[in-house]
């Protein structure tokens, strides 16, 4: 995720105007390398609080003496008031059970003129792959019932909007999932870690979800390590946003 993402994470960020001395909250900090970068940019005159829910990957970020690093849960946390020149999630809301109570309870900890990025991925370009085209039953299989909960991102800039936020932008990416890609390295890993999940029947029929077959995870990893294979995939929402001065 780091290697894909953080050099366009970073050009929001300067985009955004991000300086010494800014407070910074990294919402699902993960292994901590944009929560580093916002570290060495705010210097010791700022400060970045990076949550996450596992903060194992964390410990020598939290040496730094201008991060401390929270394990927490972002659905029942507090987040203070007025703490943040600038709060940032990346593929991280998009999974909670209710994301717009999180940015909601956010809205009291942002400073006025503070400013939010939330670069939150939806599933629509896949989904309608699947309706208009042949697509490989693989990714039908497999893909498809990930990417179909992937639709908070596209309501998220007008629910900013309703929350009061001024100078709202989205600005919308389409992927490609190609094989032999680092994207495809991405979820060739992804895949294998959640497989002993989904291959679980009587797991899957506790949630109502129907199993995947071990044949599809194999036919679906042997198109990630195709390069000819290739089929629009998510659409990257980086919506950014101002909390109004008084």
């Amino acid at each position: 995720m780091q290697s894909l993402h953080d050099a366009s994470t970073i050009r929001q960020f300067e985009r955004l105007g991000v300086a010494p001395g800014w407070r910074c909250a990294e919402l699902g900090a993960g292994a901590g390398s944009v929560a580093q970068w916002l570290s060495d940019r705010v210097g010791e005159s700022g400060w970045v609080t990076a949550i996450d829910r596992d903060t194992t990957l964390l410990e020598e970020l939290g040496t730094r003496s201008n991060v401390t690093v929270v394990q927490g849960d972002l659905m029942v946390m507090s987040f203070g008031s007025s703490c943040f020149d600038l709060a940032h999630s990346r593929s991280v809301l998009m999974h909670l059970e209710d994301p717009d109570i999180v940015v909601e309870r956010l809205v009291r900890a942002l400073r006025p003129g503070a400013v939010v990025l939330f670069e939150e991925t939806d599933g629509a370009p896949a989904q309608y792959a699947a309706s208009t085209a042949d697509i490989p039953t693989p990714f039908r299989d497999v893909m498809l019932p990930l990417v179909a909960n992937w639709t908070w991102a596209r309501t998220l800039a007008a629910r900013l909007v309703a929350l009061g936020f001024t100078d709202v932008h989205d600005d919308v990416r389409e992927d490609l999932l190609v094989g032999a890609s680092p994207g495809a390295a991405f979820w060739r890993q992804t895949l294998e870690s959640i497989r002993p999940i989904v291959t679980d029947a009587a797991h899957m029929e506790s949630l109502g979800r129907s199993t995947v077959s071990d044949a599809s995870y194999d036919a679906m990893i042997e198109l990630l390590d195709n390069p000819a294979f290739a089929v629009p995939f998510a659409a990257r929402h980086r919506v950014s946003a101002r909390r109004p001065k008084p």
